[in-house]
């Protein structure tokens, strides 16, 4: 009776196709999650830049609020726990 050939085992760190699809997918959905809050950046900062001459406070209120947004986007990009490729 002849035998079955012996299936291959994948190299150590290589993926399967379906797993680095899956992962694939996952940074797609997290990178256009965070299109929003790359807009909130974009924004502050350009008020920030128009208030640079103009109103202190209002430049201290805009570099500030920059700031919050911009630690609170590092926490959220940073939760996302990605396999390295």
């Amino acid at each position: 009776m002849a035998k079955a050939p012996k299936k291959k085992k994948a190299a150590p760190g290589k993926r399967s196709a379906k797993a680095a699809g899956d992962v694939q997918a996952k940074q797609v959905k997290a990178y256009a999650d965070m299109e929003p809050y790359l807009c909130d950046l974009a924004r502050m900062s350009e008020i920030a830049a128009m208030m640079f001459d103009k109103d202190e406070g209002l430049f201290i209120f805009a570099t500030t609020d920059l700031d919050d947004i911009l630690k609170a986007f590092r926490a959220r990009y940073y939760a996302m726990d990605f396999p390295p490729v």
